[in-house]
């Protein structure tokens, strides 16, 4: 008995049935075989109806799991990544953001016959301090217990921060750090910078999220010519607070329109309240997307955002709101610091965050444990 039974539908049940098949004569003349797990791969035990497909997981997901599974099964190295099938035997199983009970039983089964099992931790579930005043960001005692025993149960850990990785050692010191990839197949429009009486920041993020630009109300009140761009699942609740001090264009969510935007954008903004575990757990996605097609960043002082800018300087860390004010207003005055940092920014988005580079340090650690 295995999952395509439990398929009613007979569409996707063929579908299915079609990609196994296909899949299982790849996998016959590999050397290894991995497996993913999302939070999702196991929900109602083995009988769940999972008909979850690299590259069809969802914008976060398929940036996580999809670019480097998929990367991998084309590098040439005779590996097969797929969705995890609890009925197969893998090398190696991923566990990515996937810590339930249900979980930490599925890698136990794992290791049993021989297998090995890879924790990607990409949230500070590992230390509950500071002040969490956006809903839904301070984990539960539940989700802390999971993510400290899985990460103790697991043969190696991935986080996606130095600041989480730091936190891991202290629970297995058996820990790589790998970023959230770049997928240059869609952020690839390079901004042309020019001249203009306007700028243009733009900021993605969840829409409670956006109480983070809060933070700089008063400097986007004191820069002059400057109008915000976000780009949210949903309009913040925040958007009329910020209208009073500046020109802002919601914008509704998408990989691809995002991308667009960017390109037509100006500077990438972050600016972050750095009060407690999960903010400073946070990785440089947020900001290497816009440097990926030519903006210089402006931040907050959050360690990844510090990283990602110092290795050739293609933004600013601003620690106040001086340095904000200094920042924009020396982006906004001399197009040719733009050009010149938005350069700086895309190549670092080149040299270290695209995702041939982030899945080829993702396989060489997969690798270590064969």
């Amino acid at each position: 008995m295995g999952i395509v039974s439990n398929i009613k539908d007979p569409v996707k049940r063929s579908l299915y049935q079609v990609e196994r098949f296909f899949n299982k004569r790849l996998y016959k003349n590999v050397r290894a075989r991995f497996g993913w797990i999302t939070p999702h791969t196991l929900l109602a035990g083995y009988h769940h109806q999972n008909t979850e497909r690299l590259g069809h997981l969802g914008d976060v997901a398929d940036m996580r799991i999809s670019n480097n599974a998929c990367w991998m099964n084309k590098s040439g190295n005779a590996v097969y990544n797929d969705i995890y099938d609890p009925y197969e035997k893998y090398d190696v199983v991923i566990f990515v953001k996937a810590m339930d009970d249900a979980c930490q039983k599925e890698a136990q089964k794992i290791q049993s016959y021989g297998g090995k099992v890879v924790f990607d931790a990409n949230v500070n579930y590992y230390k509950i301090w500071g002040t969490y005043d956006i809903p839904g960001t301070q984990p539960t005692a539940q989700q802390q217990h999971d993510a400290i025993q899985m990460t103790r149960l697991a043969d190696w850990v991935v986080a996606d921060s130095t600041y989480l990785q730091d936190i891991i050692t202290e629970f297995n010191p058996n820990v790589t750090w790998i970023p959230d990839n770049v997928d240059l197949s869609i952020f690839n429009q390079q901004r042309q910078h020019k001249e203009q009486k306007t700028l243009k920041l733009i900021w993605s993020g969840v829409d409670k999220k956006a109480h983070h630009l809060l933070e700089i109300k008063n400097v986007l009140q004191e820069v002059k010519n400057l109008e915000i761009v976000i780009v949210s699942n949903a309009p913040p609740e925040i958007l009329p607070e910020l209208e009073t001090v500046v020109p802002c264009r919601f914008v509704a969510y998408s990989h691809k329109k995002y991308a667009q935007i960017l390109s037509q954008s100006d500077i990438i903004i972050s600016p972050r309240r750095l009060n407690n575990g999960y903010a400073l757990g946070h990785t440089e996605y947020k900001i290497t997307l816009g440097m990926a097609v030519g903006l210089p960043a402006v931040t907050s002082p959050q360690q990844s955002y510090i990283e990602a800018i110092s290795y050739l300087g293609g933004g600013y860390v601003a620690n106040n709101s001086d340095e904000w004010v200094e920042a924009l207003t020396t982006l906004a005055t001399h197009v040719h610091i733009r050009k010149d940092l938005g350069n700086k920014a895309r190549q670092t988005v080149l040299d270290n965050y695209q995702t041939s580079a982030i899945a080829k340090r993702y396989l060489d650690v997969l690798e270590t444990l064969l």
